[in-house]
């Protein structure tokens, strides 16, 4: 009954109009990626000179953490407008319902979708017809999810502003820390494919001695696999200089911790983009970063180090993703990783090289206008693909 009275705008082409509510609805008041994903959206609409509407979901999906940053509206009580909806197919239905979008409404519904193996979930085509088309943040998520998805569709990778006005946190300044490194994960994202222990074996491995460097893991929910929790804190435990942060911060506190930072460092297995990896790039930080999936949108030897990987059997203990038959990801090389970050170490120079092109490439690529672009239709509309269609 549900389905029955929500949008299906199927392949109806409905354009932007000009004088109708403009609306980015998405978990403004958590601090996971998607989160932080619809709040760029909404910024980079203000600053292309449109009045978007935040309208937050985080309650929603009892997912509410912190205090959103820009204002909230309610949800416009229209007949049409533009929604940009930042939920991915198994929240699809329960957000329009939510958000009071029904079948007789004319709206134009953007689905912003996120994925990060390179086999998608089956099912997410019916509610794809919900949607007047489908934004996904890179060609490898593209290529993951479109196959058996007739909806129109744009690759749209995300608006990413740099931090540089931003003040350092007061505890890492000028405490004699030669190299500060930053790796960040979430545990309802999957630590096994976050890596974090890669990561941290590279760190042990490049700074054997007494060098003055720090790694900060920056976790969430870490406490939910307590396995996994174990190694890691056992990890810091027989290394002082690695410090690790397992808490929601409020955006303008990652901000300044990724301001204190001179490297991110990314063992990833599997990214959909790799959203705070262009964060750092575009705040002036080095980047090395396992050289595959949705992070290639914007990474390339002239701009981060990508570390060389060998692909595997996709194999997650902590139950994410289960089930996808046939799915691989990368195990990146962990003497690659240790050998960038003791380079960068001993060379500062290499290290302020790597930094100003990520942040040239950056500031170049993920402009404000693609969101624009998409919604104006100034880019190729591409075609519906239909499954078995390669695209």
């Amino acid at each position: 009954m549900r389905r029955m009275i929500l949008p299906q705008p199927g392949l109806q082409s409905v354009t932007f109009r000009d004088r109708s509510p403009l609306v980015v609805a998405g978990m403004f008041r958590t601090g996971n990626g998607i989160g932080r994903a619809a709040m760029s959206c909404y910024e980079a609409l203000l600053r292309e000179g449109l009045s978007p509407l935040a309208v937050d979901l985080s309650d929603m999906f009892h997912q509410q953490e912190m205090e959103s940053r820009i204002p909230l509206s309610p949800m416009p009580r229209s007949r049409n407008g533009t929604l940009i909806l930042f939920a991915n197919a198994p929240e699809t239905q329960r957000a329009l319902m939510g958000l009071g979008l029904r079948r007789w409404h004319n709206w134009r519904i953007i689905g912003a979708w996120a994925w990060e193996l390179t086999v998608g979930p089956s099912g997410w085509a019916r509610q794809a017809r919900m949607l007047s088309e489908v934004w996904y943040p890179s060609h490898y998520v593209h290529g993951a999810l479109h196959s058996q998805v007739s909806t129109f569709h744009r690759v749209v990778p995300h608006y990413v502003p740099a931090y540089t006005n931003l003040a350092p946190l007061k505890a890492e300044a000028n405490n004699g820390t030669q190299l500060r490194v930053l790796s960040v994960a979430d545990g309802r994202s999957s630590l096994p494919r976050k890596n974090l222990l890669a990561a941290i074996a590279m760190f042990r491995r490049a700074f054997p001695g007494r060098e003055k460097v720090e790694l900060c893991v920056k976790c969430r929910n870490l406490r939910l696999h307590p396995d996994y929790q174990r190694e890691v804190m056992q990890a810091a435990d027989e290394d002082a200089r690695i410090r690790i942060i397992d808490r929601t911060m409020p955006q303008d506190e990652y901000e300044a911790l990724l301001v204190s930072s001179d490297v991110v460092i990314s063992a990833h297995r599997a990214e959909g983009f790799g959203l705070h990896l262009a964060e750092a790039m575009a705040s002036g930080k080095a980047v090395i970063a396992t050289g595959w999936s949705g992070n290639l949108e914007f990474m390339n030897p002239s701009n981060s180090i990508l570390l060389p990987y060998r692909l595997t059997p996709v194999k997650d203990s902590s139950g994410i993703y289960k089930g996808y038959h046939g799915a691989q990801w990368a195990e990146a090389e962990i003497d690659a990783g240790a050998h960038a970050l003791r380079d960068l170490y001993d060379s500062p120079s290499s290290l302020e090289s790597i930094a100003e092109a990520g942040r040239r490439s950056i500031g170049r690529t993920l402009t404000s206008s693609r969101y624009t672009d998409a919604l104006f239709d100034r880019l190729a509309h591409e075609a519906p693909t239909l499954a078995g269609n390669n695209v």
